[in-house]
């Protein structure tokens, strides 16, 4: 994952995605050992599936800009695109899980969804500072 978008995701991963995964790693586990070896294991998997999705993410975080700055507070993501399916997994795992977002979903057909997220910018921008992140940068070489 190219700087910025590395940066903020692993900010996310550290400081929200993983602790809950860890959290439940810590209620699920029977032995001291079980513990470290499952929290490893967790961050491990968090930091992998956040570089597998940052292209995904950085995309959604810039088509959620463009939205905003036509005046629109969501974007829809229709599962049935592939595209799509893979922003809307990045956006709901890294903003709305930890609250920096809220999506709702509309069947289009069975097991088939639109996702509509609305991504609380002052939020994510919020949490992009604490990353020493340029937001904007992030955003703006998503078309790039």
């Amino acid at each position: 994952m190219p700087g910025d978008i590395d940066r903020l995701l692993k900010y996310i991963v550290h400081h929200y995605t993983a602790r809950e995964e860890i959290k439940d790693v810590e209620l699920d586990a029977s032995a001291a050992d079980d513990i470290v070896a499952g929290q490893r294991r967790a961050l491990r998997e968090e930091e992998q599936r956040a570089e597998a999705l940052a292209a995904p993410f950085r995309e959604g975080l810039r088509r959620a800009e463009a939205a905003r700055r036509a005046g629109g507070d969501a974007i829809s993501l229709d599962d049935r695109d592939p595209q799509d399916n893979l922003i809307a997994d990045a956006l709901v795992h890294f903003l709305v899980g930890p609250g920096m977002a809220t999506s709702s979903t509309r069947e289009t057909e069975p097991m088939h969804y639109i996702y509509t997220i609305s991504i609380d910018w002052d939020q994510v921008a919020a949490v992009a500072r604490r990353a020493n992140v340029d937001l904007d940068a992030v955003i703006n070489r998503a078309g790039a």
